[in-house]
């Protein structure tokens, strides 16, 4: 009975996946399209409702892969819809300043080769050396930081009566005298 169920769910897990792979879709997201020199920024390319094999990522020229390709992926199934998601994360640094392009990255579902689109980049001069950090998306606050580092529970209801302040006395400044 078991090796029974466990195969009708694995043909129904199949067939959801085959069903999701066909409504696939695979894009490119950059944290910001303008950069300043010496900083760096963050392109994630991510394929959407399918399982994808051999992704190709661009070659990243005029700019230094500083991290990358950091690979995450997702699988759910709810009420028998099953959905998945894989993508592909690099954070790069520019070289120079100037006007680039972020090239096509490809991946295969299936038989199909999926590729993104270009996007542009500026990279504009940095006279002042300032240095700014991707933003993150944040998908689901509160759950993105590990357990230790969440901040300390909140204080209790009762909390001891703290002494009322005491008005400050001034003091009179003291005075040299002298005598003539």
């Amino acid at each position: 009975m078991k090796k029974m169920l466990s195969s009708i769910f694995a043909i129904a897990l199949s067939i959801g996946l085959l069903a999701a792979q066909e409504g696939a879709s695979f894009k490119v997201e950059v944290s910001s399209d303008s950069i300043l020199m010496g900083n760096y920024f963050k392109v994630s390319f991510s394929l959407e409702s399918a399982g994808g094999e051999r992704f190709q990522p661009p070659h990243f020229e005029g700019f230094d892969v500083v991290s990358g390709p950091n690979y995450a992926s997702s699988f759910s199934m709810i009420n028998g819809k099953a959905s998945q998601s894989v993508s592909y994360t690099y954070y790069l640094r520019p070289r120079e300043v100037g006007n680039y392009y972020i090239e096509p990255a490809s991946i295969a579902v299936g038989e199909e080769v999926l590729e993104t689109t270009p996007v542009a980049v500026t990279v504009v001069p940095n006279p002042d050396g300032v240095i700014q950090e991707p933003e993150e998306k944040r998908v689901f606050p509160g759950f993105d930081n590990d357990f230790w580092d969440r901040p300390a529970l909140p204080q209790p209801f009762f909390q001891p009566e703290a002494p009322a302040p005491q008005p400050e006395q001034r003091k009179k400044p003291k005075r040299k005298t002298y005598k003539i």
